[in-house]
């Protein structure tokens, strides 16, 4: 009996595993860098994003209350609405980090009918309040992005 024959099993496992770990390689890492990179404006008030205009309204540290070692960050937006208004991730990114928070309001006590969450379809004016749960030692200036569906986004600078 060849050697071949005796680690058959072997060979087929490590086949396996070769090619498992090569589709994760190109799954995790070289299709994302292939993908068309997306459009960045950096707004200073205003900024058309999602089929509508978004306005920076004002951010503030802790206006809801938060568990400890935490603090909530509430961004306040307001939106033309419009006929071809789309919906929209909000983010917020510290840059001397790079950690990035998305925008939620689960656990925290906000008020239901304040405002929606993020971008709507919807034809008339709105207001926005995101609101994010960050670590007690996030420090402002931050970066809240907001992107549409088609890789277009609008950052704004946020000095809470």
């Amino acid at each position: 009996m060849s050697w071949f024959r005796r680690q058959r099993l072997a060979l087929l496992a490590l086949a396996v595993a070769i090619v498992a770990v090569v589709g994760a390689y190109v799954w995790l890492d070289v299709l994302p860098g292939i993908r068309p990179a997306g459009r960045v404006i950096d707004a200073e008030s205003s900024a058309d994003v999602a089929g509508q205009t978004l306005s920076l309204s004002g951010a503030e540290w802790g206006e809801f209350e938060a568990p400890d070692g935490t603090r909530s960050l509430s961004v306040r937006m307001t939106s033309s609405g419009g006929p071809e208004a789309g919906s929209c991730t909000i983010s917020v990114t510290e840059p001397s980090t790079s950690r990035t928070w998305l925008s939620s309001r689960d656990g925290l006590d906000v008020p239901y009918d304040e405002a929606e969450r993020s971008c709507t379809i919807e034809g008339s004016s709105y207001r926005i309040l995101a609101v994010f749960l960050l670590p007690d030692d996030a420090e402002g200036p931050l970066l809240l992005d907001v992107e549409d569906g088609d890789h277009m986004t609008a950052r704004f600078l946020v000095e809470p």
